[in-house]
């Protein structure tokens, strides 16, 4: 049985202690800009640390994708003890890192040794694979097999996050100024979907509370309609993320409450922070609801481990 790595970036909101429970041999890091200088979440940069940047008008803050050839350095590191490795990586539709990553893979030093899944997935829907792929390696499956399965289940995923300012958004370019000023004017709240990887619009809102009714709405409507039968066998999984600074916010535990309230009927999954990378994008204040299909049912047992 070949010896298989299982190698992760920080899209999927790992924290250290299931990094360790999953048997992740390393975490290569999305970073951020902060005034030209480089940080990396949870190693040179705490949360409060970056919300103070973030929300300062005189900070200009960034993402930056990993180098290519410090990826390729691990990898040349790990190959020496291991014969394969698989490595889950933000989706494509959000970065070119997974593009490049997977054209690295196919150079001769890494072909056939490497597989860089580009199963389009970003926060909690990108932890189930992470824990998926772990079970697959226990059971002997090879980096060919992992890669294939986790790209073929990539679509069983969705998720909507409610956006609390425009002001981020208008910064990366996904609204213009003008739409940026009307909506804040008016109190407008975006609801953007992540599907298929990439991050679209999907509805507006006067308020957040609409914006939470809304969500919680469109997740049960597009499981029913998709996935009926998964819902019914216990295999569909409510997750959850945000960018507040304070977790510990009662608005923050009042909407998971009621998250789990409307979905008692399906087993949830986790509530996580959002990737300080991706909060570069959505700013404070994001809040985000969805599901993933556990399509082989082994996740309760592996979070049991």
């Amino acid at each position: 049985m070949k010896k298989v790595a299982l190698v992760i970036d920080n899209s999927g909101s790992m924290t250290p202690e299931e990094m360790e429970q999953i048997k992740v041999l390393k975490m290569i890091p999305i970073s951020f800009i902060i005034n030209g200088e480089e940080y990396f979440e949870n190693k040179n940069m705490t949360y409060t640390e970056f919300y103070n940047y973030l929300t300062d008008k005189k900070t200009d803050v960034s993402t930056c994708q990993p180098s290519i050839e410090v990826i390729k350095e691990a990898w040349r590191e790990i190959l020496k003890e291991y014969d394969e490795i698989v490595y889950i990586i933000l989706s494509s539709g959000l970065s070119e890192s997974c593009n490049t990553s997977i054209n690295a893979s196919h150079e001769e030093e890494f072909e056939d040794r490497v597989f860089v899944v580009n199963n389009q997935r970003v926060a909690f829907m990108n932890k189930m694979p992470m824990y998926e792929a772990r079970y697959m390696i226990d059971h002997g499956k090879s980096g060919c097999e992992i890669k294939e399965y986790l790209e073929k289940t990539k679509g069983e995923c969705g998720a909507y996050i409610a956006v609390d300012t425009l002001k981020y958004l208008k910064k990366g370019g996904r609204v213009t100024p003008a739409a940026a000023a009307i909506g804040t004017l008016l109190n407008i709240k975006p609801i953007l979907q992540v599907h298929g990887g990439k991050l679209d619009a999907f509805a507006k809102v006067m308020s957040m509370k609409q914006a939470k009714n809304k969500m919680i709405q469109a997740t049960r409507k597009e499981i029913e309609e998709r996935f009926p039968e998964e819902a019914k066998q216990g295999k569909v999984y409510i997750g959850m993320a945000h960018s507040m600074q304070d977790p510990n916010s009662p608005e923050l535990k009042a909407f998971e409450a009621e998250v789990r309230e409307q979905f008692s009927d399906m087993p949830f999954f986790t509530h996580d922070p959002l990737p300080l990378f991706i909060v570069c994008h959505t700013g404070p204040g994001a809040m985000a609801v969805g599901y993933c299909v556990d399509r082989m049912g082994v996740i309760a047992d592996m979070m049991k481990k």
